[in-house]
């Protein structure tokens, strides 16, 4: 065994000292080919029984057919070397994409949620103890240095954690040197992604572009970042009594909402607000996948430092939020109905969200209020008609000039989560009339469909009104 492959196995024995890990346990391998996974699989085979060990690879799908292929005969062929059972995952060839447009966080992170699923289903097949990658020091400078770039809180500068429940990461204190000397020791031969090189992944671009500078400059870089992500534990661990307190005592969660007691959080940190504000959007019941962007985090504290008045509403991230007495109550937005209601103008009689009706045409008197009505020259109109919800970029032509529609929403101080209710009358011109009055806003009409003798007394009446009439 050569000094290097010496030097790593001391330091893989040590992280399971360290970790606590039983010799006798049994560990799924998170096995890619490249030459850190194959690093982690011979150091393992030396370290712990070979029969309680198990190589994963998962197949994404996303390189060439012929690039997969040989991979997948040279690190069946390594692990065979290794005596150490094998299996491979297939994906279809479009599940990655897939799950990253849904979770809209790019092909890398959906390809990790996949692989991770793959693993923690195979682990309980199998009935092992834990999943191991392959992380190195180079992959958590790389982590820490993005982060730092990010802006990130030091709750994210902690980087890669060496353990998380079941999975662990045996590696994190070797470099890519070690790595790749510890597999030349052994004989064996390493496969390369292609798509490593691909700057347009960010990882990729910060590793072949920003890496080489902080080396040249900077030559024990390495380290350095290491030790601001064990610096940021150090202060998380120290702050952490104060954040389950808060936690314990503005949290409240029911079957729809999440409480949080002002009184608690206008008293903390700010640090120890952002932690209590992730852990109530993760009590959302929110799609998996969706994040509170920082930009957000950092609304929500100023408009709790500034003095969140009663029943003030804040909409962020798909989420409410609103104030009732000493709490805000944090829930999911109401969706548009299916993106918005889209109806043509047929009869004299609309059905819109099941509260109202659009009325168009005969006489209103008896029915409709006076500040519900909204007089339009009909000759002026160019079918089709349609009466729908409004989308983002809506706008109209008023009187006094072109003016957004959600603009006319905010003036009128319709909540966000009502603002889907209000009719959009358009018909192939445009937007020609925004119908708010019956939701606590205005009837507004398209300057080319007002004459001034219409506006007051003739012309189709187009109007909202509830059920009840």
């Amino acid at each position: 065994m050569s000094t290097t492959s010496e030097m790593a196995l001391v330091e893989v024995r040590h992280f399971f000292e360290e970790q606590a890990i039983d010799r006798e346990s049994r560990v799924l391998v998170a096995f890619s080919g490249g030459a850190d996974s194959l690093a982690l699989l011979i150091l393992l085979s030396r370290l712990l029984p070979k029969e309680h060990l198990h190589a994963l690879y998962v197949n994404h799908r996303l390189r060439s057919e012929e690039e997969l292929i040989i991979e997948e005969k040279l690190n069946t062929s390594n692990c065979a070397a290794l005596s150490i059972p094998f299996s491979i995952v297939r994906l279809e060839a479009d599940q990655v994409a897939q799950l990253a447009k849904v979770r809209g966080n790019g092909i890398e992170e959906a390809a990790r949620v996949l692989r991770y699923d793959i693993l923690e289903n195979k682990r309980q097949e199998l009935g092992f103890d834990y999943i191991a990658t392959a992380h190195t020091l180079d992959d958590q400078s790389e982590t820490i240095l993005m982060r730092l770039m990010q802006g990130s809180s030091p709750t994210a500068l902690q980087g890669i954690a060496k353990r998380q429940g079941v999975l662990i990461r045996p590696l994190l204190q070797l470099t890519r040197e070690d790595i790749e000397g510890v597999v030349k020791a052994s004989g064996l031969t390493w496969t390369e992604d292609s798509t490593n090189s691909d700057t347009r992944y960010l990882r990729n671009r910060i590793r072949h572009e920003l890496i080489p500078v902080f080396a040249r400059l900077f030559p024990q870089y390495r380290q350095a970042l290491d030790q601001v992500a064990n610096r940021c534990s150090f202060v998380m661990d120290a702050l952490q009594d104060q954040i389950d307190t808060a936690i314990a005592e503005s949290v409240r969660e029911t079957d729809d909402t999440v409480s949080l007691k002002l009184s608690v959080l206008e008293k903390a940190s700010p640090i120890v607000v952002e932690r209590v504000l992730y852990h109530g959007w993760n009590l959302l019941g929110l799609p998996e996948g969706m994040r509170l962007p920082y930009r957000n985090v950092q609304l929500i504290y100023n408009k709790i430092s500034a003095g969140w008045e009663e029943s003030q509403r804040m909409s962020v991230s798909g989420t409410i939020l609103v104030r009732k007495n000493d709490s805000l109550v944090w829930q999911i937005e109401e969706p548009a109905l299916a993106e918005g209601y889209v109806s043509c103008v047929y009869s004299d009689c609309i059905e819109l969200d099941g509260t109202y009706r659009l009325l168009v045409g005969g006489e209103p008197a008896a029915i409709v209020p006076v500040e519900k009505r909204a007089r339009i020259a009909s000759e002026s109109l160019t079918p089709p008609v349609l009466v729908r919800s409004y989308q983002s970029g809506d706008a109209i032509r008023l009187v006094e000039g072109t003016k957004k529609v959600v603009s006319l929403f905010s003036d009128w101080h319709i909540a966000p989560e009502q603002r889907w209710r209000i009719p959009v009358l358009e018909d192939a011109k445009g937007i020609f009339a925004v119908l708010g009055g019956a939701y606590g806003g205005k009837d507004r009409v398209a300057v080319r469909c007002l004459s001034a003798p219409l506006a007051r007394n003739h012309g189709t009446l187009y109007s909202v009104t509830d059920r009840e009439g």
